[in-house]
Protein backbone atom coordinates (compact mmCIF):
# COMPACT_ATOMS: atom_id res chain seq x y z
CA UNK A 1 0.00 0.00 0.00
CA UNK A 2 2.25 2.77 -1.20
CA UNK A 3 -0.01 5.49 -2.48
CA UNK A 4 0.62 9.28 -2.13
CA UNK A 5 4.35 8.99 -1.33
CA UNK A 6 7.29 8.72 -3.64
CA UNK A 7 8.50 5.19 -4.17
CA UNK A 8 12.01 6.49 -3.61
CA UNK A 9 11.28 7.59 -0.04
CA UNK A 10 9.58 4.28 0.75
CA UNK A 11 12.45 2.30 -0.79
CA UNK A 12 15.08 4.26 1.15
CA UNK A 13 13.41 3.65 4.51
CA UNK A 14 12.58 0.04 3.68
CA UNK A 15 16.20 -0.58 2.68
CA UNK A 16 17.30 0.63 6.12
CA UNK A 17 14.84 -1.75 7.76
CA UNK A 18 15.96 -4.77 5.76
CA UNK A 19 19.59 -3.91 6.51
CA UNK A 20 18.85 -4.04 10.24
CA UNK A 21 19.33 -0.29 10.66
CA UNK A 22 16.01 0.15 12.42
CA UNK A 23 17.01 3.19 14.44
CA UNK A 24 17.98 5.05 11.28
CA UNK A 25 14.77 3.91 9.59
CA UNK A 26 12.70 5.26 12.49
CA UNK A 27 14.53 8.59 12.36
CA UNK A 28 14.05 8.84 8.58
CA UNK A 29 10.33 8.03 8.79
CA UNK A 30 9.81 10.47 11.65
CA UNK A 31 11.70 13.18 9.80
CA UNK A 32 9.57 12.67 6.70
CA UNK A 33 6.38 12.81 8.78
CA UNK A 34 7.51 16.08 10.35
CA UNK A 35 7.99 17.59 6.91
CA UNK A 36 4.66 16.55 5.41
CA UNK A 37 1.03 15.87 6.12
CA UNK A 38 0.21 12.73 8.05
CA UNK A 39 0.81 9.69 5.86
CA UNK A 40 -0.33 6.14 6.75
CA UNK A 41 2.55 4.53 4.84
CA UNK A 42 5.14 6.52 6.77
CA UNK A 43 3.34 5.73 10.04
CA UNK A 44 3.53 2.06 9.08
CA UNK A 45 7.27 2.26 8.38
CA UNK A 46 7.83 4.14 11.64
CA UNK A 47 5.82 1.54 13.55
CA UNK A 48 7.78 -1.33 12.02
CA UNK A 49 11.08 0.37 12.83
CA UNK A 50 10.05 1.05 16.43
CA UNK A 51 8.91 -2.55 16.83
CA UNK A 52 12.29 -3.75 15.58
CA UNK A 53 13.93 -1.48 18.16
CA UNK A 54 11.86 -3.02 20.95
CA UNK A 55 9.75 0.10 21.44
CA UNK A 56 6.51 -1.88 21.52
CA UNK A 57 4.24 0.76 23.10
CA UNK A 58 5.33 3.47 20.67
CA UNK A 59 5.11 1.04 17.73
CA UNK A 60 1.57 0.08 18.66
CA UNK A 61 0.53 3.74 18.76
CA UNK A 62 2.01 4.48 15.33
CA UNK A 63 0.54 1.37 13.73
CA UNK A 64 -2.90 2.11 15.15
CA UNK A 65 -2.77 5.52 13.49
CA UNK A 66 -1.51 3.96 10.27
CA UNK A 67 -4.39 1.49 9.87
CA UNK A 68 -7.14 3.73 11.25
CA UNK A 69 -10.05 3.67 8.84
CA UNK A 70 -8.51 1.03 6.56
CA UNK A 71 -9.91 -2.43 5.87
CA UNK A 72 -7.94 -3.86 2.97
CA UNK A 73 -4.38 -3.22 4.16
CA UNK A 74 -3.20 -6.70 5.11
CA UNK A 75 0.39 -5.74 5.96
CA UNK A 76 -0.75 -2.85 8.17
CA UNK A 77 -3.21 -4.94 10.18
CA UNK A 78 -0.68 -7.76 10.50
CA UNK A 79 2.02 -5.37 11.75
CA UNK A 80 -0.37 -3.95 14.34
CA UNK A 81 -1.27 -7.51 15.29
CA UNK A 82 2.40 -8.29 15.93
CA UNK A 83 2.75 -5.18 18.12
CA UNK A 84 -0.34 -6.17 20.10
CA UNK A 85 0.95 -9.73 20.47
CA UNK A 86 4.26 -8.50 21.83
CA UNK A 87 2.34 -6.23 24.23
CA UNK A 88 0.37 -9.22 25.53
CA UNK A 89 -2.94 -7.95 24.11
CA UNK A 90 -3.91 -11.27 22.58
CA UNK A 91 -7.64 -10.64 22.01
CA UNK A 92 -6.97 -7.40 20.12
CA UNK A 93 -4.18 -9.13 18.25
CA UNK A 94 -6.69 -11.73 17.06
CA UNK A 95 -8.97 -9.01 15.71
CA UNK A 96 -6.17 -7.50 13.64
CA UNK A 97 -5.16 -10.95 12.45
CA UNK A 98 -8.67 -11.59 11.11
CA UNK A 99 -8.56 -8.27 9.23
CA UNK A 100 -5.13 -9.09 7.78
CA UNK A 101 -6.10 -12.55 6.55
CA UNK A 102 -9.38 -11.29 5.11
CA UNK A 103 -7.41 -8.74 3.10
CA UNK A 104 -4.71 -11.23 2.04
CA UNK A 105 -5.13 -14.95 2.86
CA UNK A 106 -1.59 -15.56 1.55
CA UNK A 107 0.28 -13.23 3.92
CA UNK A 108 3.02 -15.29 5.59
CA UNK A 109 3.47 -12.91 8.54
CA UNK A 110 -0.20 -13.26 9.43
CA UNK A 111 -0.09 -17.07 9.32
CA UNK A 112 2.96 -17.11 11.60
CA UNK A 113 1.14 -14.83 14.03
CA UNK A 114 -1.91 -17.08 13.80
CA UNK A 115 0.30 -19.99 14.80
CA UNK A 116 1.69 -18.13 17.80
CA UNK A 117 -1.80 -17.21 19.00
CA UNK A 118 -3.02 -20.80 18.54
CA UNK A 119 0.03 -22.08 20.43
CA UNK A 120 -0.74 -19.78 23.36
CA UNK A 121 -4.38 -20.90 23.31
CA UNK A 122 -3.30 -24.55 23.47
CA UNK A 123 -4.66 -25.32 20.00
CA UNK A 124 -1.68 -27.35 18.80
CA UNK A 125 -3.42 -28.62 15.65
CA UNK A 126 -4.18 -25.12 14.39
CA UNK A 127 -0.68 -23.96 15.35
CA UNK A 128 0.94 -26.72 13.28
CA UNK A 129 -1.18 -25.84 10.24
CA UNK A 130 -0.58 -22.09 10.58
CA UNK A 131 3.20 -22.44 11.01
CA UNK A 132 3.30 -24.76 7.99
CA UNK A 133 1.41 -22.17 5.94
CA UNK A 134 3.88 -19.45 6.95
CA UNK A 135 6.81 -21.69 5.95
CA UNK A 136 5.19 -22.50 2.61
CA UNK A 137 4.56 -18.85 1.81
CA UNK A 138 7.93 -17.50 3.00
CA UNK A 139 10.44 -20.27 3.78
CA UNK A 140 13.33 -17.80 4.03
CA UNK A 141 11.74 -15.77 6.83
CA UNK A 142 9.98 -18.73 8.49
CA UNK A 143 12.19 -21.80 7.97
CA UNK A 144 11.55 -25.22 9.47
CA UNK A 145 12.73 -25.07 13.10
CA UNK A 146 15.11 -27.68 14.48
CA UNK A 147 13.39 -29.60 17.27
CA UNK A 148 14.75 -31.57 20.23
CA UNK A 149 13.05 -33.66 22.86
CA UNK A 150 12.62 -31.85 26.17
CA UNK A 151 15.16 -34.25 27.72
CA UNK A 152 17.79 -33.43 25.07
CA UNK A 153 17.09 -29.75 25.42
CA UNK A 154 17.50 -29.78 29.19
CA UNK A 155 20.67 -31.85 28.90
CA UNK A 156 22.26 -29.22 26.64
CA UNK A 157 21.34 -26.50 29.14
CA UNK A 158 22.71 -28.51 32.08
CA UNK A 159 25.98 -29.08 30.22
CA UNK A 160 26.36 -25.31 29.85
CA UNK A 161 25.95 -24.90 33.61
CA UNK A 162 28.35 -27.77 34.33
CA UNK A 163 31.05 -26.00 32.32
CA UNK A 164 30.92 -22.80 34.37
CA UNK A 165 33.79 -21.55 36.49
CA UNK A 166 33.69 -22.95 40.06
CA UNK A 167 32.91 -19.50 41.52
CA UNK A 168 29.83 -19.14 39.30
CA UNK A 169 28.81 -22.75 39.92
CA UNK A 170 28.70 -21.98 43.63
CA UNK A 171 26.28 -19.12 42.96
CA UNK A 172 24.15 -21.53 40.92
CA UNK A 173 23.88 -24.15 43.69
CA UNK A 174 20.35 -23.11 44.67
CA UNK A 175 19.18 -22.15 41.18
CA UNK A 176 17.10 -24.52 39.07
CA UNK A 177 16.66 -24.81 35.31
CA UNK A 178 13.07 -25.10 34.13
CA UNK A 179 12.15 -25.83 30.49
CA UNK A 180 8.71 -24.84 29.17
CA UNK A 181 7.42 -24.65 25.58
CA UNK A 182 6.45 -20.96 25.81
CA UNK A 183 6.24 -18.43 28.67
CA UNK A 184 2.92 -18.61 30.55
CA UNK A 185 0.90 -15.47 31.23
CA UNK A 186 1.88 -15.29 34.89
CA UNK A 187 5.55 -14.93 33.94
CA UNK A 188 4.86 -12.41 31.18
CA UNK A 189 3.03 -10.13 33.58
CA UNK A 190 5.78 -10.05 36.19
CA UNK A 191 6.86 -6.71 34.71
CA UNK A 192 4.92 -3.73 33.41
CA UNK A 193 4.51 -3.51 30.51
CA UNK A 194 4.30 -7.30 30.03
CA UNK A 195 7.28 -9.21 28.68
CA UNK A 196 7.39 -10.20 25.02
CA UNK A 197 5.78 -13.67 24.58
CA UNK A 198 8.69 -14.51 22.25
CA UNK A 199 11.34 -14.23 24.99
CA UNK A 200 13.89 -17.04 24.96
CA UNK A 201 14.61 -17.21 28.67
CA UNK A 202 13.92 -15.52 31.99
CA UNK A 203 15.68 -15.34 35.35
CA UNK A 204 13.19 -15.30 38.21
CA UNK A 205 14.51 -14.57 41.66
CA UNK A 206 16.93 -12.24 43.43
CA UNK A 207 20.18 -11.32 41.72
CA UNK A 208 23.44 -11.74 43.60
CA UNK A 209 23.89 -7.98 44.05
CA UNK A 210 20.38 -7.63 45.51
CA UNK A 211 20.61 -10.53 47.93
CA UNK A 212 20.92 -9.91 51.66
CA UNK A 213 22.10 -12.24 54.39
CA UNK A 214 18.83 -11.45 56.15
CA UNK A 215 16.71 -12.69 53.22
CA UNK A 216 14.51 -15.55 54.39
CA UNK A 217 11.46 -17.26 53.00
CA UNK A 218 12.11 -16.19 49.42
CA UNK A 219 11.31 -18.46 46.50
CA UNK A 220 14.26 -20.32 44.95
CA UNK A 221 15.99 -18.72 41.98
CA UNK A 222 14.91 -20.20 38.65
CA UNK A 223 16.15 -19.88 35.09
CA UNK A 224 13.28 -20.49 32.68
CA UNK A 225 14.04 -21.61 29.13
CA UNK A 226 11.31 -21.48 26.50
CA UNK A 227 11.94 -24.34 24.11
CA UNK A 228 9.54 -23.51 21.26
CA UNK A 229 10.76 -19.93 21.09
CA UNK A 230 14.39 -21.03 21.03
CA UNK A 231 13.78 -23.70 18.40
CA UNK A 232 12.28 -21.09 16.08
CA UNK A 233 15.70 -19.43 16.00
CA UNK A 234 17.47 -22.53 14.67
CA UNK A 235 17.38 -24.75 11.62
CA UNK A 236 20.08 -27.18 12.76
CA UNK A 237 21.35 -28.71 15.99
CA UNK A 238 24.53 -26.62 16.23
CA UNK A 239 22.62 -23.37 15.96
CA UNK A 240 20.06 -24.46 18.54
CA UNK A 241 22.76 -25.56 20.98
CA UNK A 242 24.47 -22.18 20.56
CA UNK A 243 21.17 -20.38 21.18
CA UNK A 244 20.56 -22.43 24.31
CA UNK A 245 24.08 -21.71 25.54
CA UNK A 246 23.78 -17.97 24.93
CA UNK A 247 20.37 -17.82 26.60
CA UNK A 248 21.49 -19.77 29.67
CA UNK A 249 24.57 -17.56 30.07
CA UNK A 250 22.43 -14.44 29.53
CA UNK A 251 20.08 -15.42 32.36
CA UNK A 252 23.00 -16.42 34.60
CA UNK A 253 24.33 -12.94 33.94
CA UNK A 254 21.09 -11.49 35.29
CA UNK A 255 21.48 -13.78 38.29
CA UNK A 256 24.92 -12.27 38.87
CA UNK A 257 23.46 -8.78 38.65
CA UNK A 258 24.66 -7.79 35.19
CA UNK A 259 22.48 -5.35 33.29
CA UNK A 260 21.81 -5.42 29.54
CA UNK A 261 24.88 -3.28 28.78
CA UNK A 262 27.10 -5.69 30.74
CA UNK A 263 25.61 -8.62 28.83
CA UNK A 264 26.11 -6.90 25.48
CA UNK A 265 29.77 -6.27 26.28
CA UNK A 266 30.15 -10.01 26.91
CA UNK A 267 28.36 -10.97 23.68
CA UNK A 268 25.34 -12.32 25.57
CA UNK A 269 22.66 -9.90 24.36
Amino acid sequence: MVANRSATLWDEIWALLTAGRSGEAAAAALGALNESEDDPELRYLLGIALLDCGEVVAAEAELRRAVEGTEEWAEGHSALGWALFRAGKFAECGEQLVAALEADPELADAHQLRGLLAERAGDDSLAVVAFAQARRLDPEVFPEPYEMSEEEFLQVAEEVVAGLDPEVLKVMENTSLFVQPIPPDDLLTLDAPPLDPQILGLFQGTSLVDQSVSDTGTLPNTIHLFQNNLERFATDRETLENEIRTTVLHEIGHHLGWDEDDLKERGLD
